[in-house]
């Protein structure tokens, strides 16, 4: 996301941390919204209906979705998750070796063993390969909103389940991952603009859960402050991770470091928004 955020400054005077910012078990927590190449094995069992449904080419390289019938034996669905798995394997070898734009898909259709449209068919969009078309903690975010006891602020529910979500790149299993991600995204102006729409669709998910439960009129400001504000803790935070990681920070150090800024910028929410959208 380079442009989007920086790395939070260090300021003395920043308030105290609040109640429960640290009590978001991390076992509990998701990887974190945009996440390294995605992984085969945390996909859905879904398969095609039939093998003609795995070669059908879509419309285009820019099509938005693709409809995949869900269903088929337990054999068609491991082959399904095997041909998914070779192609991201593929894709991410190539794009660290020459980046992102330089390789077509042509390229990683050859080297996973598969044909174009069988890419296609899996991954409509080639930012696919690097993004989820749906983040796998949109979900969980609006959950911790939902879900918060009373007493507590949108700001401290989801800004403290960030922090827990993104101080698990400071693990030493998550380091290859998170610098393969940041040399990739910060090599491509086409992911560059991928990764801020993803990060503006969940702020509007979260922005529309907040007004749903604020009752908020339409047009009124203080859901979609929130909202960004959260979001811009996490892209804040997202960045400060991919820089620590490129220098050869990673582990507990890492961690921690995340954990650290993650609290300061959480305090710094709750300075200003403590006040809003308690629950009651």
């Amino acid at each position: 996301m380079t442009g989007v955020a920086r790395a939070l400054p260090r300021t003395d005077s920043m308030p105290a941390v609040p109640a429960g910012a640290e009590d978001t078990p991390e076992a509990a927590v998701p990887t974190p919204f945009i996440r390294p190449f995605p992984s085969a094995a945390e996909e859905p069992e879904d398969a095609p209906a039939s093998p003609e449904a795995t070669e059908a080419p879509p419309a285009a390289e820019t099509a938005v979705a693709a409809v995949k019938p869900r269903g088929g034996s337990g054999a068609r669905a491991r082959r399904y998750q095997e041909t998914r798995a070779k192609i991201v394997d593929a894709a991410a070898e190539l794009f660290a070796e020459r980046g992102f734009d330089a390789v077509s898909v042509v390229e990683i259709a050859r080297r996973a063993g598969v044909v174009e449209k069988t890419v296609f068919n899996h991954f409509p969009m080639k930012e696919g390969l690097v993004f989820d078309a749906d983040p796998p903690m949109r979900e969980a975010l609006l959950e911790a909103v939902r879900t918060r006891p009373s007493g507590e602020s949108v700001s401290a529910a989801a800004g403290s389940f960030v922090v827990a979500a993104v101080s698990l790149l400071g693990t030493p299993e998550a380091a290859e991952g998170v610098a393969r991600m940041a040399r990739v995204i910060r090599g491509s102006r086409t992911l560059q603009v991928r990764e801020r729409e993803i990060l503006g669709e969940l702020t509007d998910a979260l922005a529309a859960l907040i007004a749903e439960e604020t009752r908020a009129w339409p047009g009124q400001v203080e859901p979609w402050l929130a909202a960004h504000a959260v979001l811009g803790l996490y892209a804040s935070l997202l960045e400060l991770a991919r820089d620590r990681v490129l220098a050869g920070v990673t582990g507990p150090e890492l961690a921690g470091e995340l954990r650290r800024q993650g609290r300061r910028g959480l305090a710094l929410l709750q300075f200003g928004l403590a006040g809003y959208a308690k629950r009651r």
